[in-house]
């Protein structure tokens, strides 16, 4: 699209008090006011800011319409005019405030020939001068209109201040309810992620030893098998059956054989060491400890619960190699466990490099 000749887009500035910049005009016709073709560049416009003026209640308004018609008749402007003009930008200017809720900045500048208010994205010609001012007269004009709206009496200097004082006050009291109520999102954050905690160790502990469940056993298990071969960490698995459980459980009854698998629980506990290995009850009799530790630290642990619980544990332990996958390394651990059965239960067998080996008391 081939843009309209007849103008050029404006620049829009803020400029501080008192900057004089160029403002980019219409482009003249084909003719100019005395008849002559319209060749070459336009001038620019002559931008000047004379009074920047912070309007937070009602007088603010009235000194703004008071500065405004000085500098009316100190550029010789029609102040009859102007003042229509004014008179009917107060409401304007009102609701402008008012939805500012708080303060609202108002400009008065000299563009050219024209006296103009702008506040926000508004922009309203006060007056139009038979000619754009001398540089010199605008800069005596912003500096005696600055220094008058420096000067506030003491009365609109209270009634600021206590405007200030009250729109402070309202602003602390709605902090202290956010405060409040961000402390309360906090407390229900901290009770749900209490409530999300237990609801875990619910799901993954054996409700009657509290260990581990087999659930939680598969997912440590892996976890821990990952990182180890990743890390290249030392990684052995022990395997524990409780001897002849069943024959215990039939004899002397189900709330012996409750209190015996808790003491095995009890005992594989003791053995540990704590957020390091995981003791886990895989269901009925059998348990089995992720032991996050290399062979010769595995076997102790294993000697530990099997003294505990007086040699009635079969035990079958095996440590990750290299070429291992989880269900290698649980096969080998499985395979010495039964080799602790065939033998006669009661004892531990190891699966190294070497093959299975039984180890006595003490371990290697």
């Amino acid at each position: 699209m081939v843009p309209d000749p007849g103008w050029r887009h404006a620049t829009c500035v803020r400029p501080d008090a008192g900057r004089t910049i160029q403002e980019r005009a219409p482009r003249a016709g084909p003719r100019g006011p005395a008849g002559r073709r319209g060749r070459g560049r336009a001038m620019g416009t002559r931008v000047k800011e004379v009074l920047n003026l912070s309007l937070i209640v009602e007088p603010d308004r009235q000194r703004l319409v008071g500065f405004a018609m000085d500098a009316v008749r100190a550029l010789r402007g029609n102040p009859f005019a102007a003042a229509r003009v004014l008179v009917s930008l107060l409401p304007d200017l009102r609701t402008a405030c008012e939805a500012c809720d708080g303060v609202l900045i108002a400009r008065l500048v000299v563009s050219g020939a024209d006296l103009r208010l702008r506040w926000y994205d508004r922009d309203r010609l006060i007056s139009r001068l038979a000619e754009p001012p001398r540089i010199e007269v605008l800069d005596d004009l912003a500096a005696r209109l600055r220094e008058a709206s420096e000067s506030v009496d003491a009365e609109l200097l209270m009634r600021r201040n206590r405007r200030i004082a009250a729109d402070l006050e309202h602003l602390e009291t709605d902090l202290d309810l956010k405060r409040k109520e961000l402390q309360e999102k906090r407390r229900e954050l901290r009770e749900k992620q209490q409530e999300l905690q237990k609801s875990i160790h619910r799901a993954e502990t054996d409700s009657l030893t509290g260990l581990l469940n087999r659930g939680a056993y598969d997912g440590r298990l892996r976890e821990v098998f990952l990182r180890s071969r990743r890390q290249r960490e030392s990684l052995s698995l022990i395997l524990l059956d409780l001897d002849k459980f069943k024959e215990i459980n039939d004899s002397r009854g189900h709330q012996f054989g409750d209190e015996y698998l808790r003491r095995m629980a009890d005992a594989m506990r003791a053995a540990v060491r704590e957020h390091v290995d995981f003791p886990c009850r895989m269901g009925g009799d059998e348990f089995a400890i992720v032991a996050c530790a290399p062979l010769q630290i595995a076997e102790r642990i294993a000697y530990q619960v099997l003294e505990a619980m007086d040699r009635r544990v079969s035990i079958g332990l095996a440590e990750r190699r290299a070429d291992d996958t989880i269900d290698s390394l649980v096969g080998r651990a499985d395979a010495a466990l039964y080799a602790s059965k065939r033998a006669g239960r009661g004892r531990i067998t190891v699966d190294d490099d070497a093959g299975r080996r039984e180890t006595r008391a003490g371990g290697a």
